[in-house]
């Protein structure tokens, strides 16, 4: 007879063991954590006392910090924890008040507290959310918080406000992002591990431990990438609604990965594509100023264009690292024995997560976003959380509503667009619209060397000017949009590429130079499909197309073809015959990354002095692009002066340049909120007396009404644009502006499923 063999755990069953319980404890923690008022726990310890030493008037026990903005612009949350002599009575309230370095008061809000104070056997609290507007460089300047309590009864009490600290504290930067995300997934992956023995015993221990690894992982991304752990629990308080939100999104990814019978691993690679998704927000955000939006992925074929061009090794990386990652963790089992589960599980998880954006959309109201453009800070989680801000790209997607964000009323009653009549014969031989990619010269720091200028023969009458583009740092489409149809940019969905929802024939400057006679082109050097051009361009009404088809591997410099073989090309069509030509042309040379020796030994030198290395080439690299870009143009109106033709030019910088670390403070010390948004604005013509371009230009502050001006000459109008005040998609509207005669020009230029 055989001997009973004694079992014998294995010795990872006990840590399986305390890692459920732990995991557990957690959960609860977390459920229970805005029900807990965790930000007591927090803040500034050291009381701080208002009044007399020997009768004061409360203590402020702590206080915590949040940084918000919306599109009203950029505010700081004040919570505060006050313990109170007595109780408060009407007419009392609590200020708080922003100075900057200088000691001038920048915002103050006084509010009324006598009934948010909770009293106990004449023991008194006061919790209280203070929301002040601050300036947008307020993450990257000095600033003081000031904070006191006034009693309607004693006028003296004003006194007694005073400094709780100096601002800022400094926010994340994206290595911190990336290093803290790797080490969530790291940590992920060792508890999984951990636990996978006995959570592949059934579907319930699946569920269960997906609830589990799901929460572990919401507490993770949340309190280390997307917040510091403080400010984490701040927010848990603060919007609990958001809070539970994204606490859902997450356990629901990990808990549908389990239910389809997926490997828990798979609930690691939901966690990562979320994070990743949070950090391409926040570059997105540094880069352009706008979040992540639907087009972000409508464009995913054209930027993989890009990658093959630049980076033809990346993506053969990629497929080998998923196919070792299926090979390794026998992935091709369930892919291909349950591909039907498989497709249901995920159009269910995509559904669930839009159902529950949606439903935050209506409960919450307008996006709430964090920003600090100047150290890469973003927090775009306050709404959604990590797992539904990535879906609200798929629901943007998926709406077949409008892409616009302004008010518009566009009905039956709304005029049609009216044509101008045909009058005269063409006022110019040649119209030439100069896109210069990522041009600016008014930089105040980094770069040493002057902005090149132009050396111009006499017979050149020129115009200059510094207006508003509608982007920076990228959105090149954006720039294009405005100044080819005259609308602003502002009335769009942020994020929104317009070139996707255009009607087939767009209202602009091609289509009416074609109605007052002009042959039209549109030239740039680059693939035709990127930012939906071949589509567009036809759109918009020109006949002649150039794209990167049309040049050479010898008329390259650096990376991209050069601004002198554009102009090249340009000079030549314009003498192919004698018919009046419009060509409205988009460079490409001075595009980025600038990180890189392109230009060897062509490199001009322009970076200021004692910076690092890296730095000095990116900045050079930049600047060397500038003055080929300037020597072009310079090129061009030498000939066109000594052609004899009747012209007219138009250049301007698309937007500024996005130079990295190296361009920081290249605005100055304390620079206008508007500074990353200005651009060169020129016009040239021959000095005959025909048209006088500071009268036609003049009211030109934003790149739309420079479309608008530009239009009015193509068609022989030369009355001045009005100067009415103007929609900008960062810097918000001026007072008075009004959409109401642009909407005619709206109904024509879009698709009606696009139109609100």
């Amino acid at each position: 007879m055989n001997a009973p063999v004694t079992g014998h755990r294995p010795a990872s069953q006990p840590l399986a063991g305390l890692l459920l319980g732990l995991l557990t404890a957690l959960l609860l923690l977390t459920l229970a954590l805005p029900l807990l008022n965790p930000v007591s726990w927090l803040g500034r310890a050291a009381p701080l006392i208002l009044g007399p030493a020997d009768q004061p008037i409360a203590t402020l026990n702590r206080y915590s910090l949040l940084y918000k903005s919306d599109n009203r612009g950029f505010y700081l949350v004040v919570r505060s924890q006050w313990q109170l002599l007595k109780p408060l009575q009407e007419g009392d309230k609590v200020r708080v008040e922003l100075l900057n370095d200088k000691g001038i008061r920048i915002d103050q809000l006084s509010q009324a507290v006598e009934k948010r104070q909770k009293c106990r056997q004449e023991r008194c609290t006061l919790d209280l959310n203070s929301a002040l507007r601050a300036p947008d460089d307020a993450l990257d300047s000095r600033y003081q918080l000031r904070i006191g309590l006034l009693l309607a009864d004693r006028p003296e009490s004003a006194e007694y406000s005073q400094i709780l600290q100096t601002l800022p504290e400094r926010g994340f930067n994206l290595t911190y992002l990336m290093t803290s995300l790797l080490l969530v997934l790291l940590v992920s992956a060792a508890v999984l591990k951990a636990l996978l023995p006995r959570l592949r015993r059934s579907y319930r221990a699946r569920v269960a431990g997906s609830l589990l690894l799901g929460n572990l992982t919401f507490v993770l991304l949340h309190g280390f990438v997307v917040f510091k752990l403080g400010e984490f629990l701040f927010w848990s308080g603060f919007r609990p609604e958001h809070y539970y939100l994204a606490w859902g999104s997450m356990v629901l990814g990990w808990s549908l990965c389990a239910l389809a019978g997926f490997s828990l691993y798979m609930g690691l690679l939901f966690t990562a594509l979320s994070g990743i998704g949070l950090l391409a927000n926040f570059m997105k955000i540094a880069i352009y100023g706008v979040p992540l939006g639907g087009d972000d992925l409508g464009n995913l074929l054209a930027l993989l264009h890009i990658l093959l061009d630049q980076h033809p090794v990346v993506p053969v990386l990629v497929v080998l690292g998923l196919l070792f990652l299926v090979w390794r963790f026998a992935l091709s089992r369930w892919i291909l024995r349950g591909l039907l589960r498989t497709t249901a599980a995920t159009a269910a998880f995509f559904a669930l997560c839009v159902f529950a954006t949606q439903t935050g959309n209506k409960l919450l109201g307008a996006n709430i976003r964090y920003v600090d453009r100047a150290v890469n800070y973003h927090r775009d989680i306050i709404r959604a959380g990590p797992g539904l801000y990535l879906f609200n790209l798929v629901d943007e997607m998926l709406q077949s509503g409008n892409v616009f964000r302004y008010p518009l009323q566009i009905n039956e009653r709304t005029p049609e667009l009216s044509q101008p009549a045909r009058g005269q014969p063409p006022r110019f031989d040649l119209v030439i619209v100069l896109q210069y990619e990522s041009l600016w010269l008014d930089w105040q720091g980094k770069i040493c060397a002057p902005a090149p200028t132009l050396s111009l023969p006499a017979g050149v009458a020129q115009w200059h000017k510094t207006i508003h583009s509608p982007t920076t740092g990228g959105m090149t489409v954006l720039a294009e949009f405005e100044m080819n149809t005259g609308l602003p940019a502002g009335l769009l969905k942020q994020g929104v590429v317009p070139y996707y929802y255009l009607s087939d024939k767009v209202p602009g400057l091609a289509r009416s130079a074609r109605q007052n006679g002009y042959q039209t082109l549109f030239a740039h050097p680059y693939v035709e499909k990127f930012w939906g051009r071949a589509k567009a361009i036809p759109a918009l009404g020109y006949q002649e197309r150039w794209f990167d088809t049309r040049f050479t591997a010898l008329e390259h410099k650096g990376l991209y073809i050069s601004d002198d073989a554009l102009i090249d090309h340009l000079l030549k069509r314009s003498n192919q015959d004698d018919q009046p030509l419009f060509a409205y042309a988009v460079t490409m040379q001075g595009h980025g990354p600038f990180d890189g020796d392109r230009y060897r030994a062509q490199q001009r030198s322009g970076a200021c002095p004692d910076q690092s290395p890296a730095d000095t080439q990116l900045l050079n690299t930049y600047y060397t692009g500038v003055v080929d870009a300037m020597a072009s143009l310079e090129r061009l109106l030498k000939t066109l002066d000594n052609s004899g033709k009747r012209y007219l030019v138009v250049a301007f910088g698309d937007h500024q340049p996005f130079l990295m670390s190296a361009g920081k403070n290249i605005h100055g010390a304390k620079p206008p909120r508007d500074a990353p948004y200005q651009i060169p604005m020129m016009a040239f013509t021959r000095n005959d007396g025909a048209i006088t371009l500071e009268r036609q230009f003049a009211p030109v502050r934003q790149l739309y009404q420079m479309g608008q001006a530009t239009r009015a000459l193509l068609a022989g109008d030369l009355t001045p644009i009005e100067d009415k005040p103007v929609l900008h998609p960062v810097l918000g509207e001026e007072k008075g502006f009004d959409p109401s005669p642009l909407v005619p020009q709206i109904r024509a230029s879009f698709r009606a499923d696009a139109l609100p």
